[in-house]
């Protein structure tokens, strides 16, 4: 019964944070395609998976080598990663009971392999996974690497679910999609015709005579002449000099020691700096010597491109998580930025629409050029604030031929602007923060780098709008907590003045300390934004103030209090730690008190059973009149009477029981 409940709660709480992130059914995002290409990658795998499971069903916000975008619950292999600490892997998915039968592996698409990363909430709950499938199966899993990896992609899944639920700019987000959408169609447009054109190039090198045949498409990569033969060492002239660890024409030729497979950087004179990729294998003669070294060669610089910029914003995720100061997070944001894009300067601004200003942050800049902070005039550098304030992305690849900049050009070549791109962040419809990335020679930009320009400069506002809500919601904590405390000592001054001729002084004490107990239980709930409280918290914060937390034992599940049942439970435990005080336990120097809870599934809710035990003290008997405290006590948690006091000659006894719910409720 009890694991029925909890797992229909945990159903419960997963499907109220999809809910929120208000993700399912939505077009497919560069961003998160991004992170499947790369796991599938690094993982060695045909098929990737960004998983949400729905109530009866799961669903594909990101898929790589599968082409439904959902399946039933019931055949989900990622719903027993959820309550996995740690990537579940599954090495064959035919010898796990919990999957032998899946439909998915008995028949097709017949898969073997499993491994999945769950993808956790800020509020820790589960959602979904990152998976990686195989239809082989694999005795020895993933690698630890692999592991930390996957691992590491699903937290990005999380950081960019945040990112959705957070942003309020979801008309600018729906026209973006639409746009991401287009280009998702045009990109695999122009892969399909790289393929047709056969974006793989050939070569093949006789060791004996030094001489290469290479295919036409492996010439067009090098940008060479097609032609039937060239020297061998032709290619190895264009790699750079710190990249040339690939053993020369004459080693190959006397051991075929050569490197099998390689990256390296080659320069052109029109396209500069690109990576290439080769893959090669040696054909020996009879006598075991190499002859010939046969391979293929790939240009893979946006797929190098592409992990730089995923790694950065891995890394800026973090920059931000731990953000505590503004201008410090840009200038971190701005270098990674600059890095992933090899820009010579790159940072952030904040705008004041009004006065065409920005003040540039601390920003990243290559050796020998110039800063840009401070505060600027846009119009001291052309006219394309204009555009900026329309909300259009301002990508200038020659400021002294385009027209808005080239009146203004000397100004931004003096601090070695040749290329920029600005991007306008607007929040609730205001141009408040600019993104900058400049170069100082000519540069062509992909629309996946201004994407990620934009990304960065989204996640950098949400980010600078979160760390201000909390200094705001600080201030005004503080503010609250001090209001609070005037009013409780005007309120203890009153008393004291009301109550002076009285001259019983146990009663006037009694109410004193009750409202500080109540004075302490605010606090608590001021700490926590009004919104509640963890049960042991508040025994062992109790029983600290009265100085007798080493002679306490305290145990119990994590159970949240809410913000009404704190103040209750506060002045309740405050009645039972001064009577063990001055009567009970606690009255001499040996007794003790033993604190604990649990949760019980004995009625048609969970209910909170909270047991207060006495020992070795003074023996007890129960009082012949009852006090104001004493009334308080059997009022239990909730003022609902549900309370059992035994007054045991050897020690006190208070059980107490109450609805989990109800103590939970906000208000």
């Amino acid at each position: 019964m009890l694991d029925t409940v909890t797992s229909e709660r945990d159903d419960t709480r997963r499907l109220e944070a999809l809910a929120l992130y208000n993700i399912l059914d939505t077009p497919s995002e560069p961003e998160f395609d991004d992170i499947v290409l790369l796991a599938g990658h690094l993982c060695h795998a045909p098929v990737a998976l960004v998983s949400l499971l729905d109530r009866d069903r799961q669903w594909f916000k990101a898929r790589l080598g599968f082409d439904r975008s959902e399946g039933p619950i019931e055949q989900s292999v990622c719903q027993h990663a959820l309550s996995s600490p740690d990537v579940l892997v599954i090495p064959d998915l035919t010898l796990d009971p919990r999957t032998n039968d899946n439909i998915a592996v008995t028949s097709d698409p017949h898969f073997r392999f499993y491994a999945g990363a769950p993808l956790i909430s800020a509020e820790g709950v589960p959602v979904g996974t990152l998976c990686v499938i195989d239809y082989a199966a694999r005795p020895n899993g993933l690698t630890e690497m692999q592991r930390k990896s996957l691992s590491a992609l699903a937290r990005q899944v999380v950081v960019l679910l945040e990112m959705r639920h957070t942003s309020s700019r979801k008309d600018d987000l729906f026209r973006r999609q639409k746009r991401i959408s287009s280009e998702v169609r045009a990109i695999a447009a122009s892969s399909i015709a790289a393929q047709e054109a056969g974006g793989i190039g050939t070569f093949d090198i006789d060791i004996a005579s030094g001489r290469m045949k290479i295919s036409a498409e492996g010439c067009r990569i090098f940008r060479l002449p097609v032609q039937d033969e060239y020297p061998a060492d032709v290619i190895y002239d264009f790699i750079l000099p710190e990249d040339r660890h690939l053993p020369s024409a004459d080693k190959t030729r006397a051991d075929g020691s050569a490197m099998l497979e390689a990256q390296y950087r080659i320069v052109t004179p029109r396209e500069g700096i690109r990576w290439i990729s080769r893959r090669a294998s040696f054909h020996h003669d009879a006598d075991g010597r190499p002859v010939r070294m046969v391979g293929t060669l790939q240009d893979i610089t946006e797929q190098r491109a592409a992990q730089a910029r995923m790694q950065a914003m891995m890394e800026l995720g973090d920059v931000l998580r731990d953000m505590e100061d503004v201008q410090q997070a840009a200038f971190d944001a701005a270098e990674l930025m600059a890095r992933a894009l090899g820009a010579t300067q790159a940072g952030f601004g904040l705008v004041d629409s009004l006065s065409e200003t920005v003040m540039i942050q601390p920003d990243w800049r290559a050796p020998g050029v110039s800063t840009f902070e401070g505060l600027r005039r846009f119009r001291d550098y052309g006219s394309f604030f204009d555009d900026l304030r329309r909300g259009e992305t301002v990508m200038i690849g020659d400021v002294t031929a385009d027209p808005r900049t080239c009146d203004h050009a000397q100004a931004l070549l003096d601090v070695g602007v040749r290329v920029l791109v600005n991007v306008p962040i607007f929040d609730r419809g205001r141009f408040t923060l600019l993104v900058f990335v400049h170069y100082q020679d000519p540069h062509e930009w992909s629309h996946q780098e201004v994407d990620f320009i934009r990304s960065v400069g989204d996640r950098l506002q949400a980010a600078i709008g979160r760390l201000l809500a909390e200094q705001d919601q600080d201030i005004l904590n503080r503010e609250l907590s001090h209001r609070l405390k005037n009013t409780l000592s005007i309120v203890q001054a009153i008393a004291t003045q009301t109550l002076k001729p009285i001259t019983q002084r146990d009663p006037i004490i009694a109410f004193e300390k009750r409202l500080q107990a109540l004075s302490s239980a605010h606090d608590v709930l001021i700490h926590r934004n009004w919104t509640g409280a963890d049960l042991k918290a508040l025994v062992s914060g109790t029983l600290d103030r009265i100085g007798m937390l080493e002679r306490s034992e305290i145990s119990g599940p994590p159970v949240f209090m809410g913000p009404k049942a704190t103040q209750s439970v506060m002045l309740l435990l405050h009645e039972l730690a001064t009577n063990a005080v001055k009567y009970g336990s606690l009255s001499n120097d040996r007794g003790r008190i033993a604190v604990d809870w649990k949760v019980t599934e004995e009625g048609d809710q969970p209910e909170l059973r909270f047991t207060w035990r006495e020992s070795d003290g003074p023996a007890v008997a129960e009082p012949k009149r009852r006090g104001f405290g004493s009334r308080l006590i059997r009022l239990g948690l909730l003022g609902t009477g549900d309370v059992d006091i035994r007054y045991d000659p050897l020690g006190l006894m208070v059980v107490m029981t109450a609805s989990l719910s109800h103590l939970q409720e906000a208000g």
